[in-house]
């Protein structure tokens, strides 16, 4: 099946998988990260993951906890930082995850699973 008449042959077969993987592609949320930062500026400063979320595009969130089952729905991802680090020496970030370039076997679907 072609995507295009007869009379345009130079245009190739329509390819499915690959309009499928833009579409989640092109959709897909941001991931981002909650961190905690313990005494920042010391010798003994360190860094946890306490909670990863996704971000919409309309600026919607979610998160989940990364220890126990807590979990938000959050108007923006930059809300969750109420929740957390909250002390003098403990500060809480987002982190953002860079979006996912297209890998070369992007073109390529993954073969389907035998059930």
């Amino acid at each position: 099946m072609t995507t295009v008449s007869r009379q345009s042959p130079a245009l190739g077969p329509f390819d499915f998988a690959r309009e499928a993987y833009e579409l989640v592609r092109d959709t897909a949320p941001r991931l981002f990260a909650v961190v905690e930062e313990y005494r920042l500026g010391t010798e003994d400063a360190d860094a946890f993951v306490v909670a990863w979320g996704l971000a919409y595009d309309d600026g919607a969130a979610e998160a989940v906890a990364v220890e126990g089952s807590r979990r938000w729905s959050l108007a923006a991802a930059e809300n969750i930082l109420r929740y957390f680090g909250r002390t003098e020496d403990l500060s809480a970030r987002l982190v953002w995850l860079p979006a996912l370039a297209p890998s070369a076997d992007a073109d390529t679907p993954a073969p389907s699973r035998a059930a």
